[in-house]
């Protein structure tokens, strides 16, 4: 992650959303920044410390999610959806 904004300037992301997990075991965390392409998504604990971490650098910045039971959709600036399913071992 640090050279990845290293090579690419990255110097400061925006945070467009928080949310609690329908169970109550964490938070989902998303926004973006760079030149308005780069997203990122970020699964928290309840208590806040980072879980896991996703950036993408072609998926324009995250600004919203709402969920289907364990699964989260999340919407980027350009109105797209990511699908994603909060159970599967690498998300939990």
């Amino acid at each position: 992650m640090a050279q990845a904004i290293e090579e690419h300037g990255i110097h400061e992301v925006d945070t467009y959303f928080e949310s609690p997990l329908p169970d109550g075991a964490g938070w989902m965390s998303g926004g973006g920044g760079g030149m308005g392409n780069i997203g990122y998504l970020a699964r928290l604990n309840a208590d806040r410390s980072l879980r896991w971490v996703a950036v993408m650098f072609h998926s324009n910045p995250f600004v919203g999610v709402h969920f289907q039971g364990m699964s989260a959709v999340f919407t980027n600036d350009w109105g797209n959806r990511l699908l994603l399913d909060l159970m599967n071992p690498a998300l939990v």
